[in-house]
Formats: C-alpha cells, structure tokens, sequence
C-alpha cells in the first residue's frame, strides 16, 4: 500500500468521475418503492458498546455495571435490519489485458464493477441501510476489508477504496469467499461483483458456505461481449492476465467452439449458484447497467425477500 495513494491526483479525478457516474445512475432508478429495512417493532439483541455520552441511558446495561463495573450499551438490531456486503473481484482476468493499471470506468470489466458497487451502494447509504466492501485481489488496495456501516463518512471509504484499485492477483474467489463469509453478518445480503473466471468447483462450496449465516446472495457476472463471442477481425496472440502462454488463435476458425464453451461454462455457473440459492444476474461491460443494478436492488429495496 502505498503512503497516500487516496491523493493521488489521478485518483482524485477518478474519485470525481466516479461519484458522477454513481449519481447519474441513481437517478435512473425507479423511486419511491423502497422502504426503510430497519424500521420494525420485532428487534433482539445484538452487540456491546462502551457508553459514550449521548448514548440514551435506558439502553445501558446494569447487570454488566454491577458485575464489572463497566457501563456498556446493548445495541438493538431490527429482525427487518438487512446489511448489504458489497464483494469485488479485482483480479487480474477482470482487466483489459494490462495489469497495474486503472481501467475505464465505462466499457471494461473492473471499471463496470466498480460503477455498480458505487452506485448501488450510493443509492442505499443514502436510505439508511449499513453497507460493506470486501476487495479480493487487486492492487493498491486501500482497504481489503470495510464492516457495514452507515453514514457519509462511511461511504467516502467505500468510494476511495473503489477508486484507487487496480486489476491483479490470479485465482482469488474460493479463498476469498471462504474468509469473507466468516465476517458477514446474519441474514445480510451478499452482492459479488466478478467476471467468476475461475474454476465454478473450486468458489461454489465456499459460497454456498455463506447459507449457514442465512445470507442472501446475489451475483453480477460482469462479462466483455468480445471475449465471449470471439468479437475480433483478425488473428492475434491471446492471453489470460493471469498467467500461462499466449496462444494464437484465429477468431473466425474457433468461434462457433467457442460460443458452444461458453454455454457449458454458463450451465455449469448457474448449476453451482442454484445450489446456494444466489440470484444470477449478467452485465455485459458494454450495455447500460440500470437494469442489472434494478435486478440486484430487488429484494433488498422491498424489504428482504
């Protein structure tokens, strides 16, 4: 991590960008049908805090007073309450081909994650709802890790993370999931951001995993139409940012195998993310992205499904 990269002023602009596009999204979206997810008469326990003034006496705790000494504060939590953790895949198949560097925000497959995070998570911040933010891979990485919160300070953090990543890493998904999911809150919703270039074996399981914290989970397959149907006029050396030798491949020679590779691909994505129940939503880096973020929005701006 570098010292401050958050004032990096290539940063800074991409911050701005950023937070215009998030906006300018936003606005797209319908309004009005959403309603408040902490907003219930039904609430149970869920944590400690020192006291703190401000804090309403009637939550403090005197049993742990008397015991300890110790004035803490039981924090209710609503049984309506969704936290919504927000994963991204900064790996580096998700780049254009260079890693190391900042990808487009619109048109490639990282820039398009990043759009949506932001601007999903702009349009629930601002409605009171805890987010979070887990960025697996990547580089310059500002914080890997950001707990739910609320609040605008909060979502400056999120932003600033988004903004400075960089495409890197190889092979982060079923590592990732596995020490993510040990970190969601109960019942939150879980929104992973990836273009799932890897193995479906190997990050199924630990997705599926996440069940057991009763977590709702939702996918934006991010994809670059090109890639998928071979979209070049020429022959060219391919290869994965990940690693391995590059191939040469003639586009018109393999592209009907190919398009038939995808859809054993795809099977076999949708096969593991109906095993963990998850809601399968495709973005390609090249289409507006009201819908798939409408789609991803769904349940969570009605209350939970």
């Amino acid at each position: 991590m570098s010292s401050t990269p958050q004032w990096d002023p290539a940063v800074l602009a991409r911050l701005g960008q950023l937070h215009l596009r998030a906006r300018g999204l936003v606005s797209g979206l319908t309004h009005g049908h959403h309603k408040s997810l902490r907003v219930s008469r039904n609430v149970e326990f869920a944590d400690y805090k020192e006291y703190t003034p401000g804090d309403d006496l009637r939550d403090l705790d005197w049993k742990v007073y008397s015991r300890n000494d110790r004035m803490v504060v039981r924090r209710q939590q609503s049984e309506d309450e969704l936290s919504v953790v927000f994963i991204l895949d900064a790996s580096a198949d998700m780049s254009t081909g260079e890693t190391g560097q900042h990808p487009a925000l619109s048109g490639t497959k990282l820039g398009t994650a990043i759009t949506m995070i932001a601007t999903m998570a702009y349009y629930l911040q601002h409605r009171g709802e805890p987010i979070g933010l887990a960025v697996l891979g990547g580089e310059g990485v500002l914080q890997p890790w950001i707990p739910p919160r609320r609040g605008a300070n909060h979502l400056a953090q999120i932003f600033a993370s988004l903004a400075s990543v960089k495409p890197g890493g190889a092979e982060v998904l079923a590592e990732g999931f596995s020490q993510i999911g040990t970190r969601v809150p109960r019942r939150a919703a879980v929104v992973v951001v990836s273009d799932l270039m890897e193995e479906p074996e190997s990050w199924g399981p630990p997705l599926s995993a996440m069940l057991r914290r009763q977590a709702d989970l939702r996918i934006a397959h991010v994809y670059d139409r090109k890639e998928w149907e071979m979209d070049f006029r020429s022959s060219a050396r391919f290869f994965s940012p990940e690693g391995g030798s590059p191939m040469p491949i003639d586009p018109d020679t393999v592209r009907e195998a190919f398009s038939e590779i995808v859809q054993e691909y795809l099977a076999e994505v949708r096969q593991w993310l109906g095993r963990s129940r998850a809601l399968h939503v495709l973005a390609a880096s090249d289409e507006p992205l009201e819908v798939p973020i409408g789609r991803l929005l769904s349940g969570v701006l009605s209350g939970g499904s």
